[in-house]
């Protein structure tokens, strides 16, 4: 294992190789609804107001713009995997224009990295041009957003509203982050086009809870029908396992062919 790879393994996040946080906090107050009834928070939320609070110290819900890491990427001389935004959501409302466009100019420099972004705001997307080597990514919605809970038929229509966002994305690589598998989302994602998906089990601390075996066949299978490369969070008990990148467009975006 590289030295990349051991530094995400101890950020817990197994698909890329750094985390790059110049904005940070989030509004949007995510909450799953467990199996047992119990409620989970963001992680990010979790670790920014337990063992990283004192970058938080207005907690998580609040913004913080932190200009001094805009340039670490170009520090790293070794095309990397870069997840832009794993302590914040760069395209939030409460995200100023200037901001998101300093760090894409951040990317556009450092051309040798690909740089993973992940967000719930998907109609903020159609606002920006992104660089090649930007995979522009949209999240499953939870269960609770912004303080209110969501109805199977609020979430439906928010898939539907992030994979037709994402169709009018200029990006090499369009992905979705659906973690946790809390429901059955293959039929939403039929036609979706998606270059890339990582899956993961719902989580609540150290605990966590497995989907149910068809919704992940069901996606499997959807997603297999549109040649998607699929990534297995390290919490998901599978077999066979997947770790797939898009390995093709990776290489291409990285050395700018």
């Amino acid at each position: 294992m590289n030295k990349q790879q051991k530094s995400a393994q101890r950020r817990g996040i197994e698909w890329t190789d750094y985390t790059w946080n110049p904005v940070g906090g989030c509004k949007h107050a995510c909450r799953w609804e467990m199996p047992d009834g119990s409620i989970a928070i963001c992680y990010a939320e979790h670790v920014a107001e337990r063992v990283a609070q004192a970058a938080y110290p207005h907690g998580f819900e609040h913004h913080y713009w932190r200009p001094e890491l805009l340039e670490e990427p170009l520090k790293l001389k070794e095309p990397a995997k870069i997840f832009l935004d794993s302590m914040s959501d760069l395209m939030g409302h409460w995200v100023p224009d200037e901001q998101i466009e300093q760090v894409l100019d951040i990317a556009r420099e450092a051309r040798q990295h690909s740089f993973q972004l992940l967000t719930k705001n998907a109609p903020r997307l159609l606002q920006f041009e992104f660089p090649p080597n930007v995979w522009v990514g949209v999240s499953a919605p939870p269960s609770f957003f912004m303080g209110r809970r969501l109805s199977e038929q609020q979430q439906a229509r928010m898939v539907r509203r992030q994979i037709e966002v994402l169709r009018d994305v200029k990006a090499a690589v369009r992905w979705m982050s659906i973690e946790p598998l809390s429901f059955d989302i293959a039929p939403l994602l039929v036609d979706s086009d998606l270059q890339w998906a990582v899956i993961g089990a719902a989580t609540n601390g150290p605990k966590s809870y497995q989907p149910r075996p068809e919704w992940v066949v069901n996606v499997l299978d959807v997603l297999d029908a549109q040649n998607t490369a699929v990534f297995f969070k390290g919490n998901i008990e599978w077999s066979p396992w997947r770790e797939e990148f898009p390995a093709a467009l990776v290489a291409s975006v990285a050395y700018g062919k």
